[in-house]
C-alpha cells in the first residue's frame, strides 16, 4: 500500500487567537472565579541563592537523604497570605456598576476589569437592580444589626406568665410585655422573643376562642351539677338504658362553615342564599336504640291556645281562662316553640315508645321554660312516664346536643342556593344519624357525671 504524505501551505495552528476567540476564552476562566489561589509567586521567598560557578572538572554525585527532601519540600511551603480568596472591595464594587450603566458594557467584561468573577458580578448586579440604586450591593458593605445581648428567660418569668394567660387568656403579647417588664424591674423583651418563649417553652397557641359563660362556674351552678347526679344514680337513672332524649335546633337558609379553603393572601369567600329567610326549628328525640322522631315546628294558630285549654283543664282556673282567651284575641300569638308544641311532640314519641313495650322511661329534657310548663309535665306523668331535667348550664351532659352537631354538620358542607329547599336538606342529614352515633353520644355525656359530683370546673 502505498501513503500520501500531505504537508499544508500554512501552519495548522495559527500565531495569533481572534478576539472573540481569545474573549471565550477569559470568560471561560472568568466562571471558575471562586478557585483558590494555592501559589503567590510575589509572596514566594526564594529557597536557594544559586550562584554561578566553574565547572568541577570531575563533580561528585551524592545522592540525597531523606531529611534533605524533608528540609527540601518544607521550605517551599505556601505562606498563609496565599490562601486567602482574591477580595473585591467597594471601589471595584463602584466601578464595576459605572462601566455598565456609563458605558455598556457586559457583565463579563466589566467584572473582567474590576477584577470581579463573573459569578459574584451577576449577583451583585441583580442585587443592585433589586434594590433602590441607591446603596451599592454586597454583604462586606452591610453592616451587621447590632442586637445587644439576648434575654434569658428565668423560671419565674415563665410562671408569670403561666398565670397571667390562665386568669385573662384574651391578654396581647404588649400586655404580656407591660406586666412583665412592670413586675420584674429593669428587664426588657422584645415582642417576637416572648412570642418564641410562649410557643416553645410555655407551649402556648393562639386559637379561635370559644364564649363560655361565667354562670357555668359558679358555686350555684357547681352545686346543683353535684346535687342532681347523686339523685340521678339514687333513683336508677340509667342513660344507656331507660332513658330518651327531647330538644329542639334552628336552622336557616344561610348555614355555612366557619372555615373554608382559598388561596394564599385571598379571602375564603362562600356563595350562600340570597336570603336567609325565617328560621325553622326542628324538634328532635333521640335514645340508646337510635333516632324516634324528628318534627318541624308549625307556626302556632288561634284555635291551638283554646285546644291546649281544653286539653289541660285542671291547670287552669275560670278566671285564667277567661283572661287567656281575651288576651289571645287581641295581643298577637307567640313567635317559636311553645308548650303547644312541645306536648305535642312528647305525645308522638310516647305512642313510638309505647309499640316497643318502653313504657316508664325518663324523658330528659334541658332546662328551657317551656319544657317545665305544668302542661308538659303533667302530659308525660299521665302516660306512665316521667320527666327528667339537665341542671342548668349543663349542655354537655345532653347526647342530643352532639346529635344537632351532625346534623347542622352535614347541612353546612354544601351551602344551599337558590335552586334548594332547606326542608328536605334537613331531613337527609337527619336520616344520616346512626344507632352507633347515639350510643357513642350517650357514653360520652356519661363520662361527665363523676366530673359533675367532683365539682369540676370548666366543663363543656
Amino acid at each position: 500500500m502505498d501513503f500520501i504524505y500531505y504537508k499544508p501551505e500554512f501552519d495548522y495552528y495559527p500565531d495569533s487567537e481572534t478576539d472573540d476567540e481569545r474573549e471565550k476564552d477569559e470568560d471561560l476562566a472568568m466562571d471558575y472565579g471562586y478557585i483558590l489561589q494555592l501559589t503567590d509567586l510575589d509572596s514566594c521567598a526564594p529557597v536557594f541563592d544559586v550562584k554561578m560557578e566553574e565547572p568541577i572538572e570531575e563533580p561528585i554525585t551524592v545522592e540525597p537523604t531523606m531529611e534533605d527532601i524533608t528540609t527540601y519540600f518544607n521550605a517551599i511551603s505556601i505562606t498563609d497570605n496565599s490562601k486567602k480568596k482574591n477580595k473585591y472591595g467597594p471601589e471595584q464594587i463602584r466601578a464595576f456598576i459605572e462601566l455598565i450603566q456609563e458605558e455598556g458594557l457586559s457583565v463579563p467584561k466589566a467584572a473582567k476589569q474590576c477584577m470581579i468573577p463573573r459569578s459574584s458580578a451577576y449577583l451583585l448586579l441583580k442585587e443592585f437592580n433589586a434594590g433602590s440604586g441607591d446603596v451599592l450591593p454586597g454583604k462586606s458593605l452591610k453592616k451587621k444589626a447590632n442586637r445587644g445581648t439576648p434575654v434569658k428567660l428565668l423560671p419565674e418569668h415563665t410562671e408569670f406568665l403561666v398565670k397571667l394567660f390562665d386568669n385573662n387568656p384574651s391578654s396581647t403579647l404588649a400586655m404580656a410585655k407591660e406586666a412583665l417588664c412592670k413586675d420584674f424591674v429593669g428587664f426588657t423583651i422584645s415582642s417576637q422573643s416572648l412570642w418564641k418563649h410562649l410557643t416553645e417553652t410555655c407551649h402556648f397557641s393562639l386559637k379561635q376562642a370559644s364564649k363560655y359563660n361565667a354562670d357555668r362556674n359558679s358555686e350555684r351552678t357547681l352545686l346543683l351539677r353535684h346535687d342532681i347526679v347523686c339523685k340521678w344514680k339514687e333513683n336508677g337513672v340509667d342513660f344507656q338504658k331507660n332513658c330518651v332524649f327531647i330538644d329542639e335546633a334552628g336552622f336557616h337558609t344561610q348555614m355555612m362553615r366557619s372555615r373554608a379553603w382559598s388561596k394564599k393572601g385571598e379571602p375564603a369567600i362562600v356563595q350562600v342564599h340570597s336570603r336567609r329567610g325565617a328560621n325553622v326549628t326542628i324538634v328532635g328525640c333521640i335514645s340508646p336504640f337510635g333516632t324516634i322522631n324528628f318534627s318541624k315546628v308549625e307556626p302556632l294558630k288561634r284555635s291551638d291556645m283554646e285546644k291546649l285549654e281544653e286539653e289541660f283543664k285542671e291547670h287552669t282556673t275560670k278566671k285564667r281562662k277567661a283572661d287567656v282567651l281575651e288576651k289571645s284575641k287581641s295581643k298577637p300569638l307567640k313567635k317559636g316553640t311553645t308548650a303547644y308544641h312541645i306536648v305535642k311532640f312528647i305525645e308522638a314519641v310516647m305512642d313510638v315508645l309505647d309499640k316497643h313495650n318502653k313504657k316508664g322511661m325518663f324523658i330528659v329534657m334541658d332546662n328551657c321554660r317551656i319544657h317545665h310548663s305544668a302542661f308538659v309535665v303533667d302530659a308525660i306523668n299521665k302516660r306512665g312516664y316521667k320527666p327528667l331535667f339537665m341542671p342548668p348550664y349543663s349542655p354537655f351532659l345532653n347526647p342530643i346536643e352532639e346529635c344537632w352537631a351532625k346534623i347542622k354538620s352535614n347541612i353546612k358542607r354544601n351551602p344551599l342556593d337558590t335552586n334548594s329547599k332547606l326542608t328536605p336538606r334537613i331531613v337527609e342529614a337527619c336520616q344520616s344519624v346512626t344507632v352507633e352515633d347515639c350510643m357513642g353520644w350517650i357514653r360520652h355525656a356519661e363520662t361527665y357525671w363523676d366530673r359533675c359530683m367532683n365539682k369540676e370546673m370548666n366543663l363543656k
